[in-house]
């Protein structure tokens, strides 16, 4: 094992959640709302409807996919505690924990006659990862990692087909909005905020202001 693959790098909290927190907060779109799992129109005829049923499906997934992985780690960090090496020496003014071999070499670089115990440090390291990695297999963890990235590109695709959609119904545009609200809400993946997606849905609003307009007037 190379001295950089001697960490574990903490899971960040999902945007899975966030974005779950963000629908709760937006009008109509609640994924538990009735309004949202049965839109009034049945969805039949508006593409944004059905792109926005299959997203929904695929935010649910990779949703559960998240926790799971999110628990897993949690009991990995329970039963073995992250990789690490606990470090005492008289230039120290308390043991410290060393998570990689990185950390140590910066830590060196201030106390040069520390470098002696690279070798101990490195073989701490290295029997703590191996402890880790077992744990992994028997329980899993990594294996969800990647279903949950997978899932999570998957329903990137998603998001992108139904912001692409064509809404021919207000019910459409307000699960378009909600959405995109959402997303636009996550600062977890430094998204910029959408603006060409927002200026797709104007001409949502403007194509179905005229629509409106013409049906008003057919029937005077």
């Amino acid at each position: 094992m190379a001295d950089s693959e001697i960490s574990t790098t903490l899971s960040r909290p999902s945007r899975r959640d966030i974005i779950s927190a963000a629908l709760l907060t937006v009008g109509g779109a609640s994924l538990n709302s009735s309004s949202a799992a049965a839109p009034r129109d049945g969805g039949t005829t508006d593409a944004a409807i059905i792109a926005w049923k299959a997203w929904r499906t695929a935010h649910r997934r990779t949703l559960a996919l998240c926790r799971k992985q999110q628990r897993l780690e949690s009991e990995l960090a329970r039963r073995i505690g992250f990789p690490q090496a606990v470090l005492a020496a008289a230039e120290l003014p308390s043991p410290m924990r060393i998570t990689s071999l990185r950390q140590f070499d910066e830590l060196v670089t201030d106390l040069p006659s520390l470098r002696a115990q690279r070798d101990k440090v490195a073989a701490a390291l290295r029997a703590h990862q191996k402890r880790w990695d077992d744990a992994d297999r028997a329980l899993g963890y990594s294996t969800a990692r990647q279903e949950e990235a997978a899932a999570s590109d998957d329903e990137e695709r998603l998001i992108a087909r139904l912001l692409e959609s064509d809404a021919t119904s207000l019910r459409g545009l307000s699960l378009k909005l909600d959405v995109l609200i959402a997303v636009g809400a996550d600062g977890a993946e430094e998204r910029q905020f959408p603006w060409p997606e927002l200026r797709r849905i104007r001409r949502d609003v403007a194509d179905l202001m005229q629509l409106h307009r013409h049906n008003a007037a057919g029937c005077i």
